[in-house]
This record gives C-alpha cells, sequence and structure tokens, in this order.
C-alpha cells in the first residue's frame, strides 16, 4: 500500500547575527559583574541571539550557579556562624551579602573577608554574630597562613649575650588578634563540640583573643593584658629590649626581666614565634 509523505520543505536560512557593538573588555566583565550580583545590567544586549537556548535562559543558569557557589563558599568558611544561625538564617544572610560583594579575588578562598564587618552593620543589637564570624574568618586565615620557621630553645641559646638588645623576635604569618564584647568563646566551643550554645551575654571587659596556627592546626587562647602589651610591641617592630623597657615604663612595680621570661618561654613551647632576626635597635 502507498502512503503518502509529504514532500519535504527546503531549509529556510538563518537570518544573519545582528553585528554587535565593540565594547571593552572589562566593561563586559564589569556588566557581567553586575547581572550575577542582582545588580543593574546591560550585559542581555551584549549577548548574540541565535538558534539554541535564549540569552535570558543562559544567562539565569550561570547566575543561579554563581551565587549557589558564593552561598557555598561563605558557608565552608564560616561553618561556626551557619550553625548558630540555622540554615535559612545563614542563607538569608549569605545571599543579602552577595547582592552586594562579587568575587574580586581569582581564588574564591578570599571570598567572604568582609562577611564579619557586614553582619555587624545588619545585627548591631546582635554583636555575638558578627564576632562569630570574625573568629571563623581568622581561624580559617591561621589554618592558609604561610609557613615559617618556628624559634626554638636551641635558637635562642646560641645567641651571644651582645645580641640580645637588637633582638627581634617577628610574629608568624598566621599570628592574628580579635577583641570580643560577647561569650562568643564560649558559642564556638559549644558548636564545636555539637553542643547547644548558651545565651548570647555582653561580657563584663572586652576579651583580647589570639589566633595562630600551631603545625598544621589553628589554635585560639585569650591574653591578659601584660601579654597583650607585649605582643602589641612585638608585632610593632619592637626590639625584645625595647618591649621589656614599654612594659616597665608602663608597670614600674612589675619584675619584667621575670615576667617577659615565662612568657618568651610560653611563645616558644606554642610555636607563636618565628624565625629571630637581629636589627639595629632603635
Amino acid at each position: 500500500m502507498n502512503t503518502f509523505e509529504p514532500p519535504l520543505q527546503p531549509l529556510q536560512p538563518l537570518q544573519p547575527l545582528q553585528p554587535l557593538q565593540p565594547v571593552q573588555l572589562i566593561e563586559l566583565q564589569q556588566s557581567l559583574q553586575a547581572y550575577l550580583i542582582g545588580q543593574p545590567s546591560l550585559i542581555d544586549t551584549r549577548l548574540r541571539r541565535g538558534p539554541g537556548i535564549a540569552a535570558e535562559r543562559r544567562l539565569s543558569i550561570y547566575h543561579h550557579a554563581y551565587r549557589a557557589r558564593l552561598h557555598e563558599t561563605l558557608a565552608d568558611s564560616h561553618g561556626h556562624t551557619r550553625r548558630y544561625l540555622g540554615d535559612d538564617w545563614f542563607e538569608r544572610e549569605a545571599l543579602a551579602f552577595i547582592e552586594g560583594h562579587g568575587s574580586e579575588h581569582f581564588s574564591l578562598r578570599w571570598y567572604g573577608a568582609d562577611f564579619a564587618r557586614f553582619l555587624a552593620q545588619r545585627w548591631p543589637d546582635d554583636g555575638e554574630i558578627a564576632e562569630l564570624a570574625a573568629l571563623d574568618w581568622a581561624l580559617r586565615s591561621a589554618f592558609d597562613a604561610a609557613d615559617a620557621p618556628a624559634l626554638t630553645m636551641a635558637d635562642l641559646a646560641s645567641l651571644a649575650p651582645e645580641n640580645w638588645a637588637d633582638l627581634r623576635l617577628p610574629l608568624p604569618p598566621s599570628y592574628a588578634r580579635l577583641k570580643q564584647s560577647f561569650n562568643t568563646l564560649a558559642l564556638w566551643q559549644a558548636l564545636d563540640g555539637d553542643e547547644t550554645p548558651p545565651a548570647a551575654q555582653p561580657l563584663t571587659a572586652p576579651l583580647d583573643l589570639l589566633i595562630w596556627r600551631r603545625g598544621h592546626s589553628p589554635h585560639f587562647r585569650s591574653l591578659g593584658p601584660l601579654e597583650a602589651q607585649a605582643l602589641n610591641a612585638l608585632a610593632s617592630g619592637r626590639t625584645f629590649a625595647e618591649t621589656c623597657a614599654d612594659l616597665a615604663e608602663a608597670q614600674p612595680e612589675l619584675n619584667v626581666a621575670g615576667e617577659m621570661g615565662l612568657l618568651l618561654r610560653r611563645w616558644v613551647d606554642e610555636g607563636l614565634l618565628a624565625a629571630f632576626s637581629l636589627g639595629t635597635g632603635r
């Protein structure tokens, strides 16, 4: 039996694409970046249109994937903050941050450096949120910091007596300090142990927190006023002798030699000091 087959229709020629106006690469990049973080953009006028997936759909797919990746990055680098807020609240904060903060570095490792400051502006009456985010970021930064050879007691023992006056004690790249006005440390420790965190409470006095990496693990602990002042001096480039003189001037009743000897031993034991250098003094 004969069957009817409609005659093949000739293919219609594709319409030539309209030429696009020349545009600087930086302008195109900025326009795409603005679109991805939800800001006004003319990127849709810069895309070629033709057969296949519509330009708007292509942009939408990339828009969603980009924002999802940034959200994932924030959740990874601020894990304790996410657990404290809960997934839904954290997602709202992350997406609000993404709206105004695109990735400005080749590596996503550095995305979120301003997240704690952003949270402080959004939640000024809940200061523990921003402090928790700042601690998360400081610990991640300590983990990724460059390596530096640690100072040992043998290094100090090999130092000639006449060189102590000009001795500088560099702090390692992982060294960082934070000020906390809430019981954020207790919150972080509870969250780290998968325990219910205590209620957030303001501290009677600000807490000075030291962060550094020992071996491959980030560490943190609180500082007393004397140790904080000594580390401030070393961080500013003061020699060991100048640091001792600063402490003696601030606290004349203090046995500076004894206290600094104890601190020096503790810092070496904790891997807090990098290899020393000899300066010219000041």
